[in-house]
């Protein structure tokens, strides 16, 4: 997929944190292909990051080296290590969330695995792949299909404000803000490649994994309603559509958790999937309709 860079639509420390980078990554790193032979992960990973202070900004340089320098590719359902991911340098969003998983772990950085499932354009095509994919392999595939996929990414501790914070390779954002503004954000979408993001309309299910696809904390209403109706300074709780918004994720939410944990045939529901997309859509023209008065 081609990459279309829309810098004046990052936030300035994406921008900042770019520049930097370009002056204090290793050489052959960024613009020559990676000799991972002899690849030490720990020192790689600090060269990227040599004056930055604070984890965050070493979360935040890491990231933004990252989503600059590798590409976005298709799942093509390859297991890959790391250094194989890097030496390719590009994965899907899962694989990109691995590599970086795998160089702020070597910083001592404090990081979680989020599974998501968001809704996408209706592909008949993905529905077919993905009921081939259930057929052999089990639930666990139905993580996507006719109006949904799954999407990875990861939250970093920041310890100044004591909060775990979202940070995604393959949308090239960090900070709690900035992945709102590219998520579920009515207007133009925050991201290194919009074309990723236009297809992610919006979220339904937010899990912290364990890695395993095992849930260890469903993040889903912190994200999806508190955050996202903070984000519009408290509008969207007072939209007829709000209480229908809430009501629609929270209660698929433990059909998504079975589903990650192959438990759940998530195509079972796609009625409900297309209610959470409609009741998004309502959200949105309401908050539109009321801004224009």
């Amino acid at each position: 997929m081609r990459r279309t860079h829309f810098l004046w639509l990052l936030p300035l420390f994406l921008i900042t944190a770019s520049a930097q980078q370009k002056a204090n990554s290793p050489v052959g790193a960024v613009d020559s292909p990676i000799d991972t032979s002899r690849l030490d992960l720990g020192e790689f990973a600090a060269s990227i990051v040599a004056d930055a202070r604070t984890d965050y900004q070493r979360a935040e340089r890491l990231l933004s080296w990252l989503s600059g320098k590798f590409k976005w590719l298709s799942t093509d359902y390859k297991k890959r290590t790391v250094k194989e991911i890097i030496a390719r340098k590009g994965g899907n969003c899962f694989e990109l969330a691995t590599v970086y998983m795998s160089l702020i772990k070597t910083l001592g950085i404090r990081y979680r695995q989020v599974a998501e499932i968001n809704v996408q354009p209706r592909s008949e095509r993905r529905q077919r792949s993905a009921e081939g994919l259930v057929s052999s392999r089990g639930n666990a595939y139905s993580v996507f299909g006719e109006q949904h996929n799954d999407h990875r990414w990861v939250e970093i501790y920041d310890e100044s404000s004591g909060t775990w914070l979202p940070a995604d390779p393959s949308v090239g954002v960090i900070g709690l803000e900035p992945w709102l503004k590219s998520r579920v954000w009515f207007g133009e979408r925050w991201a290194i490649d919009t074309s990723i993001t236009n297809d992610m309309i919006v979220p339904f299910a937010i899990f912290v994994t364990d890695g395993r696809n095992q849930i260890v904390e469903d993040r889903t209403g912190y994200y999806l309603a508190t955050c996202f109706d903070r984000l519009y300074k408290g509008e969207l709780s007072t939209l007829p559509s709000w209480s229908a918004w809430k009501n629609c994720v929270a209660g698929i939410s433990d059909r998504c958790k079975g589903a990650f944990e192959g438990k759940v045939n998530l195509h079972l529901y796609r009625k409900e999937i297309a209610g959470i997309a409609t009741t998004y859509e309502l959200l949105r023209s309401e908050y539109r309709k009321k801004n224009r008065n």
